[in-house]
């Protein structure tokens, strides 16, 4: 009876850090800092962000305002293996990461309209 009590206290633990912790995850996060540009003017992202890596257009007469960085999420290792002749190859290390990307969609008037974002 006793590994059945310890059973259920691990779960109910369990079930309590997953629902803490995606509570406080979902207060905070990319999604409301990017909504929070929605009115806001071009000139007013440029001063807090400075200039887009790249600009283009919306589609129609508006644009897109793109900020993208390089996320370093560090190294892999090298790896050292016997070849089919007797020998010993190596391979040198990878540097490993992804490129994220902040998108701000200006109308015509210059004025944020949209958000989205790739990459966190």
């Amino acid at each position: 009876m006793g590994a059945i009590k310890c059973k259920i206290w691990y779960v109910a633990r369990l079930l309590a850090m997953i629902i803490i912790c995606g509570y406080f995850c979902s207060c905070e996060g990319p999604s409301k800092a990017m909504a929070s540009w929605v009115g806001h003017t071009r000139q007013e992202i440029y001063q807090s962000l400075g200039p887009p890596s790249r600009v283009t257009t919306d589609g129609g007469s508006g644009t897109i305002l793109i900020y993208e960085s390089y996320v370093n999420t560090g190294q892999q290792a090298g790896q050292v293996y016997n070849n089919g002749y007797g020998g010993v190859n190596y391979t040198s290390p990878q540097n490993t990461g992804y490129t994220r990307s902040r998108m701000f969609y200006v109308n015509s008037s210059g004025v944020i309209y949209s958000w989205r974002w790739q990459g966190l």
